[in-house]
């Protein structure tokens, strides 16, 4: 995993290289159209689907990082993103509180200049939790979380200029979060991303 992550840090700071090149020797403004570097960030709202628990109860945290826009024609971007994200559940008596690194690979088309939708998937890593704290009443005490999880994200955005965009996000769990049972995450993401 730290492969993969140093690899993502690599090549993202080589094309911010080459984009900086490209700005300096080119002309002095950004044309539109040119790939942007972004941060973002916002409001998870977070629980668990599936039928393996009763009386789970959303929980509130809230996600960080960062994004590249790439334009593929005047209306679809390419955009992959890393995010720290700090999400979970209230499970009766206790909660499990899960955070991931996602690496969403997203697809961004334009109906308008200033309104877009969003689809793509994404893997995530589970770098923390506290599953050996929780206990589940009336089951195991060790909840075994896994460490590897797909999704798949839908949402949309608006473009309020240049470098800001407001986004909506929903992300649904493809894989199990818990061993032995049919758990998976949903997660409402609400924030911002500032380009520049």
């Amino acid at each position: 995993m730290k492969k993969i992550i140093f690899t993502l840090a690599i090549t993202l700071l080589a094309i911010q290289q080459h984009q900086a090149q490209t700005t300096v020797q080119g002309t002095a403004s950004q044309a539109k159209g040119d790939m942007m570097f972004g941060v973002k960030a916002g409001l998870n709202i977070s629980t668990f689907l599936g039928r393996d628990y009763v009386d789970i109860t959303p929980r509130v945290g809230a996600y960080l990082g960062g994004l590249v826009e790439i334009p593929i024609t005047d209306k679809i971007y390419f955009q992959p993103e890393a995010i720290l994200s700090f999400q979970g559940a209230d499970l009766g008596a206790g909660n499990l509180n899960l955070t991931y690194l996602h690496l969403p690979i997203m697809g961004k088309y334009h109906i308008t200049e200033a309104i877009a939708v969003e689809l793509g998937p994404q893997i995530g890593v589970l770098i923390g939790d506290n599953g050996n704290d929780y206990v589940i009443i009336g089951g195991d005490p060790d909840v075994r979380t896994k460490s590897l999880h797909l999704g798949f994200n839908v949402g949309g955005g608006y473009r309020l200029d240049e470098n800001i965009y407001f986004q909506a996000r929903f992300s649904v769990g493809l894989s199990k979060v818990i061993e032995d049972t049919k758990t998976r995450n949903g997660v409402l993401q609400i924030g911002a991303c500032y380009f520049f």
